[in-house]
């Protein structure tokens, strides 16, 4: 069925856009904010602390408009993601887990805007890791085969135009994602990952998240408007919403 969404999606917006006047953006993105994975288990373990990460991601981002309020958003964006905790397992010892994965992250997104200035989006964030390294204290910790080389996550947000013209428009946004999949293998979970100094039994699900602000700058490459007489043109220059 997940396979199917997407398709039908832009179907019915093209549908829509049939009788509507499309419009090409194009520009670069900036985001930052607090990146991570999330363990139930480790979360709610005494002996484990977690930390709180930042991180930022950086690229760029292609929107087709549908109209005055309808629009599919494409993005490809770099960055390195952390997840630091601390485990305790007696009095006066502890030992410091770290993980860090440098990803690619590819968005496409359904934004909704109405009248007001502001704008909603929905859809999955599918994420390529392109390297990953871990550490336990001092010691580097084996990690292939451990975790998965990709994952898919639903991303919700809402955002706004802050300033702008008839060809530039600056807008800025917030976004929350959080993984569908387990980050780590089957065989991580069974070589007790990813807190790997741990005595629990199991761990449980390891689902990384992301919660960011986004600025991007969108320049407005041109249009397909629907004349009279029902034969479409490239319109260069077109007005920015």
């Amino acid at each position: 069925m997940r396979k199917t969404i997407l398709p039908t999606l832009i179907a019915l917006l093209f549908t829509v856009g049939a009788k509507a006047q499309l419009w090409l953006e194009l520009g670069p993105k900036a985001t930052f904010g607090p990146s991570g994975y999330f363990n139930s288990t480790l979360a709610n373990d005494q002996k484990h602390d977690y930390s709180l990460n930042l991180a930022y991601s950086y690229g760029a981002t292609m929107g087709l408009n549908i109209g005055d309020h309808h629009g599919l958003n494409f993005e490809a964006l770099t960055g390195t993601y952390f997840q630091d905790f601390t485990y305790r397992p007696s009095t006066g010892t502890s030992i410091r887990n770290s993980l860090e994965w440098e990803v690619v992250d590819l968005y496409a997104l359904y934004r909704y805007y109405p009248e007001s200035g502001m704008y909603l989006e929905l859809g999955p964030k599918y994420t390529l890791i392109n390297e990953i390294s871990q550490t336990a204290g001092i010691m580097s910790v084996p990690v292939e085969g451990q975790y998965e080389d990709s994952y898919l996550s639903g991303v919700l947000g809402i955002g706004a135009f802050l300033s702008g013209s008839e060809a530039l428009v600056f807008k800025c946004g917030l976004r929350a994602e959080y993984g569908l999949s387990d980050m780590v293998t089957v065989d991580g979970m069974t070589n007790g990952y990813p807190s790997i100094d741990s005595d629990l039994m199991s761990q449980g699900d390891t689902t990384p998240f992301r919660i960011s602000f986004g600025l991007e700058l969108s320049f407005g490459v041109g249009g397909i408007a629907k004349g009279a007489c029902g034969r479409r043109g490239f319109v260069l220059g077109s007005r920015y919403r």
